[in-house]
């Protein structure tokens, strides 16, 4: 996961504004979809789904969980075309995925997202690079209207 991580962070400063030099990497902790809904629902528990899994989350970034913050993400197994890969984190979903929320740990690592009403403007960056990852990988985006999403999920 580390070569992963320098990877995904080489890429991200490659390819916006973002000096990556010195960013520690975050933990990155896979879980089932159950502990993921578990994990973002923690202080809403009344909130959560009935079955006990919410479909629309992939992954969390907590800037304040362990010594660089930790990311939260769906198991690269659970990833949609995983099986087709030798190991499920060579899906460039997943990576994606991981990227998105790198992309996040960047925001908060260098302090744009300290000067921010709320961390959800971060969103819009991490959609757009996420969507420009999946295009150079020559990966089919499962997010079409990305550009929607990044601006409903900016909302603070």
């Amino acid at each position: 996961m580390e070569l992963l991580i320098d990877a995904l962070l080489d890429w991200i400063g490659k390819n916006s504004n973002y000096t990556i030099e010195n960013i520690p990497h975050p933990i990155v902790r896979q879980l089932s979809p159950h502990e993921l809904t578990r994990e973002y629902y923690g202080n809403v528990a009344h909130l959560m789904p009935d079955d006990g899994v919410d479909e629309r989350i992939n992954a969390l970034f907590a800037q304040t969980d362990g010594p660089n913050g930790t990311i939260y993400i769906i198991a690269a197994e659970h990833v949609e075309g995983a099986a087709e890969f030798d190991h499920p984190t060579d899906n460039p979903l997943f990576r994606e995925i991981l990227l998105h929320e790198l992309v996040h740990h960047v925001q908060w690592q260098t302090g744009v997202s300290a000067n921010w009403d709320c961390l959800a403007l971060g969103e819009p960056e991490a959609y757009q690079l996420g969507g420009r990852y999946l295009k150079q990988t020559g990966t089919t985006d499962p997010l079409p209207n990305r550009n929607f999403w990044a601006r409903i999920y900016a909302r603070c």
